[in-house]
């Protein structure tokens, strides 16, 4: 299989051999190079990929090629039982415009897509104004990553996959509700005039579910009986059960009877929770952060990571571990672990460093 490699070339024109990106490819049965001196490895690879393209054409015939529009189609009915599709589908928009939906897969780039980068990385956002996080430049370009391996690997209708580069993010950031913020908070929500706010805010503090697992839960869901929440459809694909708290279980009996469909009738929550934050004077703080208040307050109140682990329905405990450090009691236990006993010449030297100093006799030193 050709691939592409960086090593000394003997170029055309020149007496001696110059390092350079290239590769080698069997055409009609006959070995062809081809080396460049001012290729990068994504040039090499684009380079490869064309190549590729021809070679495995039909004779006289025109390479059909799958296009982006038509790719995405593809995807979105491949996806289509996946949780959340919505942001999938904005993404892909966004590919197309730039990209044009009539591209041919075969004709991006590594260098097109470097383009791209480039200029997400310069724009700003529409809503706050600032220049685009890593995360929201990421997004689109790992779906387009995941669709041209799929349509190489899978529907096999592309010769090679450019190296696409993600932006390099920060660790996610943890903010959570002081007691003072978190009154302010919960009364700014009682007097919003989405009633179901209040109950929902309540929930997410004492559960931490997501956003999409509070609105899309159903009565059918909520065990009284057991004092659990069953969650069926949840972003790790696992099922699991949440314990529910005595202001939870107060939050959900409130509602009177009949408890049958969703457990709040409302779709969206984002206009009326920013407008309780900003009335509730709480800076920098979004509706997921209430998960992060829950699994903070969790950690610091001693509670176990691998149980938090669990209510949270992380996949792997590394996601849980960024919330270690809020518990002091945490590291000095894991650190007492390590701690060699002391040796009774060790203990003697400790002791003695412990005391207090003798003051010497100036008639002793005359």
């Amino acid at each position: 299989m050709a691939e592409v490699r960086q090593r000394e070339w003997k170029i055309p024109g020149q007496r001696t051999k110059r390092k350079a990106w290239g590769f080698t490819v069997v055409v009609n049965g006959k070995r062809k190079r081809y080396q460049n001196t001012e290729w990068t490895r994504e040039q090499a690879q684009d380079e490869l990929a064309k190549v590729l393209l021809q070679v495995e054409a039909p004779k006289g015939e025109q390479v059909p090629g799958i296009t982006l529009k038509e790719a995405a189609e593809r995807y979105l009915a491949m996806k289509a039982r996946k949780r959340d599709l919505v942001g999938d589908k904005g993404h892909l928009e966004r590919l197309k415009l730039h990209f044009g939906e009539e591209t041919p897969l075969a004709t991006i780039t590594a260098a097109s897509v470097s383009a791209y980068k480039a200029q997400r990385l310069s724009a700003k956002s529409a809503r706050t104004g600032r220049l685009l996080t890593a995360a929201a430049v990421n997004r689109p370009l790992a779906l387009l990553r995941h669709l041209l391996r799929l349509a190489h690997e899978e529907w096999e209708v592309l010769p090679a996959v450019p190296k696409i580069r993600l932006e390099k993010e920060p660790q996610g950031r943890i903010r959570w509700l002081d007691d003072d913020e978190e009154v302010r908070l919960l009364d700014a929500c009682a007097k919003s005039l989405n009633k179901s706010l209040l109950s929902i805010v309540t929930v997410a503090l004492g559960t931490g579910l997501r956003r999409g697992e509070l609105l899309g839960l159903t009565w059918e869901r909520v065990d009284f009986s057991r004092g659990v929440i069953r969650l069926e459809t949840t972003k790790s694909g696992k099922r699991r059960e949440v314990p529910m708290r005595q202001v939870v279980y107060a939050a959900l009996a409130g509602p009177p009877a009949p408890h049958e469909g969703p457990v709040w009738a409302t779709g969206s929550v984002r206009t009326s929770f920013e407008n309780a934050v900003e009335t509730a004077k709480v800076e920098d703080f979004h509706f997921h952060d209430l998960r992060h208040t829950f699994a903070s307050r969790y950690v610091m109140r001693g509670g176990s990571l691998p149980a938090l682990q669990q209510i949270l329905g992380h996949a792997t405990l590394a996601m849980t571990m960024r919330y270690s450090h809020l518990s002091p009691r945490h590291l000095r236990e894991e650190m007492e672990k390590t701690e060699c006993p002391a040796s009774p010449i060790t203990s003697r030297a400790q002791d003695r460093a412990h005391e207090p100093l003798q003051q010497e006799s100036f008639a002793a030193t005359r």
